[in-house]
């Protein structure tokens, strides 16, 4: 029988109750774990405050207690800039050739995919599953949104029929939650409420002694 592997990535700079529920949403709806992949060197955004070490320390932690989230550090054992594709070609390289690849990214970044490394090839390796966000435009490249087009599925069972090859979208609980308000508060000297940032995350920022001011 063939396996489906689902992965989401992102900066977690730093994991969010948003980043948590949205993964688990997801590992129920599809009946299968996702694994979430912290990247080592962004390619689309500034470097992240806490290295990619506290990043995967507090992914980690936040995963321990939850069965169907997984956590893959290639990214971060990486050297140079995190680019999807080197990661779904080296996951695709571990799989059975019959086995499903479905790569998550959210709306926004979806939108700005044709200035990622090499994307026209991903579909070769792994479907795009598109995380709807209530706030977000959709794509405004003429090339990008023909790709969208051609590949795109109206249901996302349709990915788990195939290997590769798809764009589906999906609509997910929204959390009033962002890593940069989260980031806001903490340089405030504010906890985040619990139902934003878990406990024991807030915990591992403050004897870590991230996300602050610092002096002149």
């Amino acid at each position: 029988m063939s396996m489906v592997k689902v992965c989401f990535g992102g900066t977690f700079d730093p994991v969010h109750a948003g980043h948590i529920g949205s993964a688990k949403a997801l590992a129920e709806l599809l009946a299968v774990p996702v694994t979430l992949l912290p990247n080592g060197v962004p390619a689309h955004r500034d470097r992240p405050d806490a290295s990619p070490e506290q990043r995967l320390a507090m992914l980690r932690m936040a995963c321990e207690n939850e069965a169907q989230l997984l956590v893959d550090s290639r990214e971060i054992e990486r050297t140079g800039p995190s680019y999807t594709i080197d990661s779904v070609m080296a996951m695709r390289a571990e799989m059975a050739s019959s086995d499903g690849l479905i790569w998550c990214l959210g709306e926004d970044a979806f939108a700005q995919l044709h200035t990622w490394h090499r994307w026209r090839d991903l579909l070769q390796y792994t479907h795009l599953l598109v995380l709807q966000r209530p706030a977000s435009d959709g794509p405004k490249d003429t090339e990008l949104l023909d790709f969208w087009q051609r590949h795109r599925v109206r249901q996302v069972r349709h990915l788990l029929a195939r290997p590769s090859g798809s764009i589906a979208s999906i609509g997910l609980p929204q959390y009033a939650v962002s890593a940069t308000t989260i980031r806001q508060l903490l340089v405030q000297g504010k906890t985040p409420p619990e139902h934003m940032l878990p406990a024991k995350i807030a915990h591992y920022i403050a004897a870590q002694n991230l996300y602050k001011v610092e002096a002149n």
